[in-house]
């Protein structure tokens, strides 16, 4: 009969194992790790990303070359004509998004020198007495009005073209001295951008033409209104701008009352806008 072993040599054993797994260990043989279940996020319909994927379901349909009943290819037809559309709106939407934020603060700073000349203008107007110099003024309003108009009312989706660029200024001093003026005031005289005078003549037809050319495609085409253009800005701007006190030959401002008030009209330099959500931030006109 053999003799038992003793619990000295069941203690070597042991630990002669863990030196080993431990050196398994280090040469880089770990334990596989769990891997998590990671499920897909599902598209919702309605979205732009789940309309994209029926249009290509679609397509890859119609160029399986499988038969499909007239039907069923002509109601599939009508609905990949109808995604193609809503994808397009999608992405013109983006550019106008993309178009705003890029130039709403060049646009909202020359609105802002713009109106404020003007309303110097128009109190300068207040105090002429010399008929030459009321005509003078007077174009000089009507020029600083249509600027702020124009700051407003560009197009969004086209690349904004400043009303006061620094290199033009410069050249119409010519190098002379610094003129305490100010960057509207300097620029009364400067050539303005072929779109200036489409506004101009839009301004006369009231805020509903301004609109469609704020609004207007690279196309050209301006029927769909984007639905942010306000009631607010269904206002008349001849109504605005025929706000503006002018003085009589005498040199006496004409003063008028507001409906149901006693109170005087103030110079209203260039036409203000009750509401300053011109971009989706809410900056500008």
């Amino acid at each position: 009969m053999s003799s038992k072993r003793k619990f000295s040599d069941f203690k070597a054993d042991s630990s002669s194992r863990e030196e080993a797994q431990g050196r398994e260990r280090t040469h880089g043989h770990h334990a596989p790790k769990k891997v998590k279940n990671v499920k897909k996020s599902k598209a919702k319909p309605g979205s732009v990303n789940w309309i994209k994927k029926r249009a290509r379901t679609i397509e890859r349909r119609f160029k399986s070359g499988k038969n499909i009943p007239a039907n069923v290819e002509n109601d599939l037809e009508r609905e990949l004509a109808h995604h193609q559309q809503k994808i397009a709106e999608a992405a013109d939407e983006k550019k106008r998004k993309t178009m705003i934020s890029k130039y709403h603060m060049v646009r909202f700073f020359e609105r802002k020198k713009a109106d404020r000349l003007a309303k110097r203008i128009s109190s300068q107007l207040e105090q002429a007495t010399d008929e030459k110099e009321i005509e003078k003024l007077k174009a000089d309003l009507h020029r600083a009005e249509i600027d702020s108009i124009y700051a407003r009312y560009f197009p969004y989706r086209e690349r904004y073209i400043s009303l006061y660029p620094v290199g033009s200024l410069k050249s119409a001093h010519n190098g002379g001295e610094e003129r305490n003026e100010s960057t509207a005031a300097q620029a009364l005289r400067i050539e303005r951008p072929p779109m200036w005078e489409v506004i101009e003549k839009a301004a006369e037809k009231g805020t509903s033409a301004l609109v469609e050319i704020r609004e207007r495609k690279l196309d050209g085409s301006s029927k769909n209104v984007h639905p942010n253009a306000t009631s607010k800005e269904t206002t008349s701007m001849k109504s605005i701008l025929s706000k503006t006190k002018i003085p009589d030959s005498s040199g006496s401002p004409n003063i008028g009352k507001t409906k149901g008030k006693g109170k005087r009209n103030e110079p209203s330099a260039a036409p203000k806008s009750n509401d300053d959500s011109d971009s989706e931030g809410g900056f500008f006109e």
